[in-house]
């Protein structure tokens, strides 16, 4: 490109010079003097000395200087027909032909420049330091974010391990809990004594909540480190209807109700009976929980080209629409200032689309604040369906 450029602004002054030669009546004699005088076709010798060949000389320069062409040069006037190195020189520029100025056939001012390609290497020797200094200043940064990716991965690996440990670690004095307060309950003289008895059922109560916690974090594990259970074949619409009939007692004491429309033929899919009913359940909840009126849920499923998908459409406070693309992150709660009506860990859903996902399949939400969210799930039918 930048030889490309050269030979272009040589081509421009060349015009240049042709033009002053050609308007300076002193120069155009001499040179036809001297080409017809001569026989060697060249002016270079004959001229030489005389001041119409510095006066081309100065045009030249001048020219040259104009289009910034700082270089050594070598000049000719000469008689193509008599020039013998005339096709030889690879250094070499013409212009146009003199005939109508010098009123000689065949002559042509030359122009040499010995160093051209140090000229060239010049002009681009600062680019070529600014993109070796870019293309450093790039290596550098991908060799940093690689470095800072490699720690964040680490530390990540860490904490999950962390959390795996202490989880496998709570499931012992949880099950130890369970079975003491069991015993307990069972005594004469905690059911004849209200309060014991209300306590009793307060420690059941909360043991079953820390359990589905921590049952929620072992999943999570497991299905990250890719140890998922026994995929079965199951039929997810009547797995639906089981799961929805297991909330009428909690639905009827919130006065609201969960409306199952099935409208699919084909509802076989390859998935974890236990997990994917977890992943129905874990979305219930979530549509109860999070409602400040009595909670309607309508639940659909239907076949698509390739899918079985479910709808499950809520009536409750909805979601932003700058957190949307946050509520599937592990720990992520949707900010509600320093108050939070409800409980929990923020890795429910985290959960739900790890065992979608698991099985080849995929969830997303659509939601509107202070309307509801709907919930969209599509698993790919078992390919002997």
């Amino acid at each position: 490109m930048q030889e490309r450029q050269f030979n272009h602004s040589v081509k421009l002054a060349l015009s240049h010079i042709v033009k002053e030669i050609s308007e300076d009546e002193a120069i155009c004699l001499e040179v036809s003097s001297c080409i017809n005088s001569f026989g060697n076709g060249s002016c270079v010798q004959n001229m030489f000395g005389k001041k119409e060949w510095f006066k081309v000389d100065s045009i030249i320069k001048s020219s040259l200087d104009y289009y910034q062409i700082e270089i050594d040069y070598e000049f000719d006037i000469v008689d193509i027909r008599k020039d013998t190195d005339y096709e030889k020189c690879e250094k070499t520029y013409f212009s146009n032909n003199l005939e109508s100025v010098l009123l000689q056939n065949a002559i042509e001012l030359k122009i040499r420049f010995p160093k051209k390609r140090e000229f060239i290497a010049a002009q681009i020797g600062s680019m070529f330091i600014t993109s070796i200094f870019l293309i450093l200043l790039i290596s550098f940064s991908f060799l940093l974010i690689i470095r800072y990716y490699k720690r964040e991965k680490m530390l990540y690996k860490s904490t999950r391990d962390f959390i795996n440990n202490i989880t496998h670690e709570f499931k012992t004095p949880i099950t130890n809990i369970s079975l003491a307060n069991s015993m307990i309950s069972k005594s004469q003289k905690v059911i004849k004594d209200e309060k014991l008895s209300q306590y009793s059922n307060i420690i059941k109560s909360e043991h079953q909540k820390l359990k589905n916690r921590v049952e929620g974090l072992l999943d999570i594990a497991r299905i990250e480190n890719g140890n998922t259970n026994f995929c079965e074949t199951i039929n997810i619409c009547k797995l639906i209807e089981t799961t929805v009939k297991s909330y009428q007692v909690q639905l009827q004491e919130l006065n609201g109700e969960i409306k199952y429309e099935r409208t699919s033929d084909r509802c076989t899919v390859h998935a974890d009976k236990e997990q994917f009913q977890s992943a129905i359940s874990n979305l219930i909840d979530n549509a109860l929980k999070y409602c400040d009126k009595t909670p309607v849920i309508e639940i659909r499923t239907y076949n698509s080209s390739e899918f079985v998908v479910t709808e499950i459409r809520d009536n409750g406070i909805g979601i932003k629409q700058e957190h949307i693309k946050q509520i599937f992150e592990k720990y992520f709660r949707v900010p509600t200032g320093d108050i939070h009506n409800v409980k929990g860990f923020g890795i429910g859903l985290s959960t739900v689309k790890a065992i979608i996902e698991s099985v080849n399949g995929s969830i997303e939400v659509q939601s509107k604040l202070g309307k509801g969210s709907t919930f969209i799930i599509k698993i790919p039918y078992c390919k002997e369906a």
